[in-house]
């Protein structure tokens, strides 16, 4: 197992040395002073000459190239997360829209039946005052039949 460990580290090595050899000899900057020259015969691509003005404008261009891609990224990562967060949201808004409708519901029925439960306490109420009020009166002429019968 470690002799199979060595022997991928070593691959990747070599691997990762050819790689940085390639990009070494695919960077083909040169600098060329005034009063110098440089003969060149462009074989696979085109070559540019370029002063030191424009060379310099070329690499903030891509600085900023760079910096504005990075940004445009981590604005569309924003862009959506918010969208996940509104879809998420409008999803709580229709569910909370069905409850409020339910518990409308619940609480005009139940105000109904606490006025129907009024209502019928209510009669129950005269219904109790009057049997008592009769009770008292029923006791009363018992009481006065009573002593009047047996005396």
């Amino acid at each position: 197992m470690k002799k199979m460990i060595k022997h991928i580290s070593k691959i990747v090595i070599i691997i990762m040395a050819l790689f940085l050899v390639q990009n070494a000899s695919a960077q083909s900057l040169q600098f060329v002073k005034p009063g110098q020259e440089l003969h060149l015969a462009p074989i696979n691509d085109t070559l540019w000459v370029m002063d030191n003005s424009r060379m310099v404008q070329v690499i903030e261009t891509g600085k900023l190239y760079k910096l504005e891609k990075e940004k445009s990224e981590l604005l569309m990562q924003k862009c959506d997360t918010l969208r996940a967060i509104i879809t998420e949201k409008d999803s709580l808004v229709d569910i909370y829209a069905k409850d409020r409708k339910y518990y409308e519901e619940q609480l005009k029925t139940s105000r109904n039946d606490a006025i129907a439960a009024g209502k019928e306490a209510k009669k129950f109420q005269r219904r109790a005052r009057w049997a008592t009020v009769g009770c008292g009166v029923a006791a009363g002429v018992g009481f006065v039949l009573g002593a009047v019968i047996f005396k």
